[in-house]
C-alpha cells in the first residue's frame, strides 16, 4: 500500500486551479481534523473555521466589499520550526518557485549519500539490503498515517533505515517527497512508508 492521500490537498487544488480561480488551499498538520480539532499544535495565527466564513461570505452571500480573501495568495502553507511549532505563510504559487530537488541514494552501511552531478560520488549499489519479515512491526506508527509517534529510534533495529550525515544548514522542506525503490518481498501484503 502506497499512501497518496497525504497529497491530496495539493492535488485537487493543481487540476482545479486549471478551471476555476474560486480556490484556495490550506496545508497543515491536521490529520484527518479541522486544524481546531487537531492534537497536532497547528501553530500560531490560524483559524480555521474563520477562513471558511470568510470564503464562503465572499462567494455564496456576494459580500465582495471586503473581498481581501481574493487578494491573497491561494496557498496558506504551515511550516514546522520544531516538532510541536510551526508558522503560517502564504504561497503563490506551486510547485514553490524557489525550490530545489536535492537527490539521495541508498548506499552500503544504509547511508544515504548525494550524487554529484558528474555522478562522481555515488557508489557501486550492487548490494542488497534484507530485512527479516516481522508482522508486528510498523503498528507503533499510530493509528494514522503522520501522527505524531514519539521516538521511533527504538524500532530501529526492526526496519532497513538509510541516514545521510548530520545536515548543518537550515533546510525547509515543503511538498512532496519522492521515492524510487526496487523491493522483492516474500508476503501478500507489503506496506511502505
Amino acid at each position: 500500500m502506497l499512501c497518496r492521500y497525504k497529497d491530496f490537498a495539493i492535488n485537487i487544488y493543481e487540476h482545479a486551479r486549471q478551471v476555476s480561480p474560486k480556490i484556495k488551499v490550506v496545508v497543515g498538520p491536521f490529520v484527518h481534523a479541522m486544524p481546531e480539532y487537531s492534537n497536532r499544535n497547528p501553530g500560531p495565527g490560524f483559524d480555521g473555521k474563520a477562513e471558511m466564513v470568510r470564503w464562503f461570505n465572499h462567494w455564496l452571500r456576494d459580500e465582495n466589499d471586503n473581498s481581501d480573501i481574493m487578494n491573497e495568495p491561494d496557498i496558506t502553507l504551515f511550516i514546522r520550526t520544531s516538532l510541536t511549532t510551526g508558522t503560517y505563510r502564504y504561497e503563490s504559487q506551486w510547485p514553490i518557485a524557489r525550490q530545489h530537488t536535492r537527490r539521495m541514494f541508498m548506499s552500503k552501511g544504509q547511508k544515504l549519500v548525494e550524487q554529484t552531478t558528474t555522478g562522481e560520488t555515488r557508489e557501486n549499489n550492487s548490494g542488497v539490503d534484507t530485512l527479516e519479515y516481522r508482522p508486528w512491526v510498523g503498528y507503533e506508527g499510530g493509528a494514522w498515517l503522520g501522527g505524531l509517534t514519539g521516538d521511533q529510534r527504538p524500532f530501529d533495529k526492526d526496519c532497513l533505515v538509510y541516514e545521510s550525515d548530520l545536515i548543518v544548514e537550515k533546510m525547509e522542506i515543503a511538498g512532496f517527497v519522492k521515492v524510487s525503490l526496487q523491493a522483492k518481498e516474500r508476503c501478500d501484503r507489503k506496506i511502505f512508508y
